[in-house]
């Protein structure tokens, strides 16, 4: 590697190590790693290097999705559901506890997990706290289902929102290959929560006060009615967009602003002011510097690398792929991981055309191993950060990198294996 390769993995090892820390901001020290590489001339045209290499396509998706959500959340919309699932399942704590997992699975597949979290982490602390049963096992079941039910489509996690834009699958295509294992990884995650609080669901649930949660009548049903049609349509367009020849961010840029239009025309400002801005230059900033890695050639040099330790085997580089992204994920933030690994899987068929001319066992398992790789530890993904501090925030109390590790990493290993005997068996 030359000198100016050496200098770019040296950058994005210190934001990594910067992000893991949580000494210093992660938005921080990725733009101030971003605008470094941007001076010192690594690209010898920085304007044409930010359009090559920033994939616009995940951050206007990232805009649209969170605008729509907010807007949404100002009906009552999710409330609704709160109170839905409580009117189904509210009479059993382990009914209620499956009802609301697999509940936030399907809509973190949907609308993106991290506006998942945003809305279910407080809906779930209020049913919590209304029934007065312990928080944690229900908070640990959503991050973790809302993670696994993200993994199930191409637009919900932002791995796989970036995964999508670097390929050519179908919503279809993808869906039927990654729903079936979301669904068994969220039975696995279930089941060993279940076993780990076993004592928090040994009590009996008082029916009689499920009549009094979310009885909020303050709220515009003409609006409420208006955003049930929205997010069925923008489903719906979401699935379909590939056949109709649509980007999904404009799909999402669509449903932000039709929805602002119909619902909220008169809180613009502020509605606009309340998306994660944060977010958007954060992962802007990982497309410079993982963009400053393929100039300068060190993503080639790495691709030769990885291409060295599974031969000439698409099945050991899967699985390579998918255990490397897997544990790099846990211990580093998944949408760094990514951003690094499409560049180097896109490089493969240059190395070898014949055996990498289809890539899509790869792909699969770079979703499986950063999406599974995000449950493991607090410092995972942006959703665990998130939720994190969406609870202490309303509890006063904090997860312990040790306590969620403990869980975490348990359920990482066990979906592991799980996805592994799954690649094997149904994706070759």
């Amino acid at each position: 590697m030359g000198l100016s390769a050496i200098i770019s993995l040296i950058v994005f090892v210190i934001v990594v190590i910067g992000i893991l820390s949580q000494k210093i901001d992660k938005t921080l020290i990725s733009m101030l790693g971003a605008v470094f590489l941007l001076i010192i001339g690594t690209f010898s045209h920085p304007m044409l290097a930010i359009r090559n290499y920033v994939d616009f396509n995940t951050l206007l998706f990232l805009v649209g999705i969170m605008l729509f959500v907010d807007v949404l959340k100002k009906t009552g919309l999710f409330e609704s559901f709160a109170a839905l699932i409580l009117k189904l399942f509210g009479s059993n704590i382990y009914a209620l506890f499956w009802g609301l997992t697999i509940f936030v699975a399907i809509i973190a597949g949907y609308i993106e997990v991290i506006a998942t979290i945003l809305i279910f982490i407080p809906i779930t602390l209020s049913i919590t706290e209304f029934l007065n049963v312990n928080h944690m096992p229900f908070t640990l079941g959503v991050i973790f289902a809302s993670q696994i039910g993200g993994m199930a489509t191409m637009m919900g996690q932002p791995p796989n929102i970036m995964i999508s834009s670097a390929t050519m699958f179908s919503f279809s295509e993808f869906s039927g290959v990654m729903y079936p294992i979301a669904i068994i990884s969220l039975v696995i995650s279930n089941l060993l929560i279940l076993l780990f609080f076993k004592s928090d669901f040994s009590i009996k649930l008082d029916r009689s006060k499920l009549k009094n949660f979310s009885n909020d009548s303050s709220k515009d049903k003409k609006k409420l009615s208006v955003a049930i049609i929205l997010f069925i349509i923008v489903v719906i367009a979401f699935i379909f967009h590939h056949e109709l020849n649509i980007e999904s961010s404009t799909v999402a840029l669509a449903a932000g602003f039709v929805s602002l239009l119909l619902i909220s025309p008169k809180e613009v400002e502020e509605i606009l002011s309340k998306i994660e801005w944060d977010i958007i230059l954060f992962i802007f900033a990982l497309f410079v510097i993982v963009g400053a890695l393929i100039e300068t050639g060190a993503i080639s040099y790495m691709a030769q690398l990885l291409f060295n330790v599974s031969g000439e085997s698409l099945i050991l580089l899967s699985i390579t792929v998918l255990l490397i992204s897997a544990f790099t994920s846990a211990f580093m933030n998944n949408i760094a991981i990514t951003a690094a690994f499409i560049p180097l899987v896109s490089y493969l068929p240059t190395l070898n055309p014949l055996v990498f001319s289809n890539l899509n066992p790869v792909w699969y398992a770079l979703s499986l191993g950063t999406c599974l790789g995000g449950i493991a530890t607090p410092i995972a993904s942006l959703p665990n950060m998130i939720a994190l501090n969406l609870m202490f925030k309303s509890t006063g109390k904090k997860i312990s990198f040790t306590e969620l590790f403990k869980y975490g990493f348990l359920i990482l290993i066990v979906n592991i294996i799980v996805s592994i005997v799954y690649l094997r068996v149904v994706v070759f």
